[in-house]
């Protein structure tokens, strides 16, 4: 191996590590903005994280004035809570003593000789007090009839303490219900303004913040909150011209492996610069939809054309651009024929013995692109034995005219 050779090969490897470096991170950065497209659409993808920091910033401001009111209401709705089930237990106590005062009353009344009283909706004190009265009024009520009325006057006295303790029970649960919903109020308020804040990044604010931070943990000297800022078009346009520059160094990787191929520094940058550029043009050609005028099926006219990409399709493209420059070269030139009606221009075919016969074993060519078999040596032969035969004679002095 010469030293230009290894020179020329470092160099390669070099630049394959940039170009994975620098792709990884663009790539990283424009997939947040693809992202936060998906989630927000009226961003355009367009992503400052000094804002969102500032957003978050406020967030935590507000979380934090809230947090002793939510603690206060934590512990006043166990409080309501309490309150609530002591009311409903006391309720049920005094329906359950109503219902035994009523069958002791019916049991009187029935062992006086009265006929039972009519059935009412609401328990009533008073109308029960009423009717034990008549029961001891009858002068054939034996004494156990008596002593029946006295322990049911007992339990009507209970039965209306009972009823009189709940008043309070009710009082005190609407006081705590109500300090509970001015704590809410206050709770709803600070939560309608986060609710507002994170509403400015769609409805996924916690996924967004999270991709952010992973892409700043993720980007040396803060080039990725830079790159997240920049206008998705003109990302996704430095993105697919840098994945036809990967494409061209895969392109050429191969041909330096081939120890028949000399490989020289001119022959890597201009197949560099033209993967790139190959790429940027089938990219737009991909994408051209203007007045009708569409090289692909199915595409249509969109203002965010660059943040509704997906950063694979557009790294898919890159690379492939950069890999068959050649091919994808000639494709344009073709598709250009076919819409400004080339056809009529189109030059001759060449003839068929001009044209070298396909082989299936092909390899790459840095001078050129995709060929058939390929003898270089016989080439260089040809080349030296044809320098020979010339007359030297036919060629002119230097700074001379021929006549």
């Amino acid at each position: 191996m010469t030293l230009k050779r290894w020179f020329a090969g470092f160099f390669l490897l070099l630049l394959m590590v940039t170009a994975l470096f620098v792709n990884s991170i663009l790539f990283s950065a424009r997939s947040v903005q693809h992202n936060y497209f998906q989630a927000n659409p009226a961003s355009g993808g367009v992503l400052s994280l000094s804002e969102l920091a500032i957003v978050e910033a406020q967030v935590a401001e507000l979380e934090r004035q809230t947090a002793p009111q939510r603690a206060e209401a934590a512990q006043v709705q166990q409080k309501a809570a309490a309150s609530k089930l002591a009311l409903e237990n006391a309720r049920a106590a005094v329906t359950t003593q109503q219902v035994k005062v009523l069958a002791a009353v019916a049991a009187l009344e029935q062992q006086a000789g009265l006929p039972p009283a009519a059935a009412s909706g609401a328990f009533d004190i008073a109308d029960v007090a009423q009717r034990l009265e008549r029961v001891q009024a009858q002068r054939a009520t034996a004494a156990q009839t008596r002593d029946g009325v006295i322990a049911a006057r007992a339990e009507l006295i209970k039965l209306a303490d009972a009823e009189d303790a709940l008043a309070p029970m009710e009082v005190e649960l609407q006081t705590v219900e109500a300090e509970l919903g001015r704590i809410g109020e206050f709770i709803q308020t600070s939560n309608r303004a986060v609710l507002g804040l994170k509403g400015q990044y769609g409805e996924s604010f916690d996924r967004v913040r999270n991709e952010a931070r992973a892409l700043q943990a993720s980007s040396p000297l803060g080039l990725g909150a830079k790159l997240v800022s920049m206008h998705p078009t003109f990302l996704t346009t430095v993105l697919v011209c840098l994945m036809g520059a990967l494409g061209a160094l895969l392109y050429l990787f191969p041909a330096y492996l081939n120890r028949d191929n000399n490989i020289y520094f001119a022959d890597i940058v201009v197949r560099l610069v033209f993967g790139m550029v190959t790429a940027l043009a089938f990219y737009i050609v991909a994408n051209a939809s203007i007045a009708g005028l569409t090289f692909m099926p199915g595409q249509e006219a969109s203002s965010n054309v660059g943040a509704s990409l997906n950063p694979f399709a557009v790294s898919l493209i890159g690379i492939t651009a950069g890999i068959m420059a050649d091919d994808i070269a000639a494709w344009i030139r073709e598709r250009g024929r076919e819409v400004f009606g080339g056809a009529r221009v189109s030059q001759a075919a060449p003839p068929a013995s001009s044209v070298s016969p396909a082989s299936t074993d092909s390899m790459p060519n840095p001078h050129g692109g995709p060929v058939g078999l390929m003898n270089f040596e016989a080439a260089a032969r040809d080349a030296r034995a044809g320098a020979q035969v010339s007359d030297p004679g036919d060629t002119p002095p230097r700074g001379g005219v021929v006549g």
